[in-house]
């Protein structure tokens, strides 16, 4: 009769359960995880360069167009300045034989200044609103591009008293036209014609990166 081997203790085998068996662990966190790669870092960092870029591009843009449009502005307010300003004295100018209507052309020489005139130059007189009798009346332009406004109420029958004041600034060029009721001259001698000319063209052209011409017509009445 053979002999029966003796079984294995439950002992053993829980040991062995626990040795060979599956074992409950967390799984690690990756370190990928917690940060940005060295690529998606550069990719950052190139869209934040490009948006940057982008932005100060419509910035300077926005920045030139308003400086570009406040430029413009001030060009126009001065130019209407002036606008009226000879409208409402040259269309009070009178026909006078001690102050002829005189119109000079570049490089002749000047009684309201010293030396030639730079640009073309008008004096009259005129019954101006809220002064007393004539009141003598030049527009001149200096070497600098200003415009300078003469006045004098002396009645000395002479343009060479009297003073001067800026009026305008930045002129580049000062044309004035006349009309002698038949076709436009460039310059005009009340003396010689007998009357003043039957309208007054003046334009007048302002400095700047863009220089712009401004033009307007003045209707004399006494003609």
């Amino acid at each position: 009769m053979s002999a029966v081997p003796p079984p294995k203790s439950s002992c053993e085998f829980r040991v062995a359960s626990s040795e060979f068996g599956p074992v409950n662990s967390q799984p690690a966190t990756r370190n990928s995880q917690l940060g940005l790669t060295l690529v998606e870092l550069v990719v950052a960092l190139t869209i934040l360069v490009s948006v940057s870029a982008a932005s100060f591009v419509i910035f300077r843009g926005i920045t030139r167009a308003w400086k570009t449009g406040a430029l413009r502005t001030e060009r126009y307010q001065q130019a209407r300045f002036l606008f009226d300003l000879f409208e409402r004295e040259l269309s009070s100018c009178v026909a006078n034989p001690r102050y002829p209507l005189v119109g000079l052309k570049r490089g002749e020489a000047s009684p309201l200044h010293a030396g030639r005139a730079v640009a073309d130059e008008l004096m009259f007189v005129g019954a101006l609103p809220g002064r007393t009798g004539l009141v003598e009346r030049g527009y001149w332009v200096d070497a600098e591009g200003t415009l300078m406004c003469h006045d004098d109420e002396s009645r000395d029958g002479t343009y060479a008293t009297g003073a001067s004041e800026a009026c305008g600034r930045g002129l580049s060029a000062f044309e004035i036209g006349y009309f002698n009721g038949t076709e436009w001259i460039d310059r005009w001698d009340a003396a010689r014609q007998g009357v003043v000319p039957h309208a007054v063209r003046i334009a007048l052209t302002l400095r700047g990166e863009r220089p712009e011409r401004f033009e307007t017509v003045v209707h004399v009445p006494a003609s």
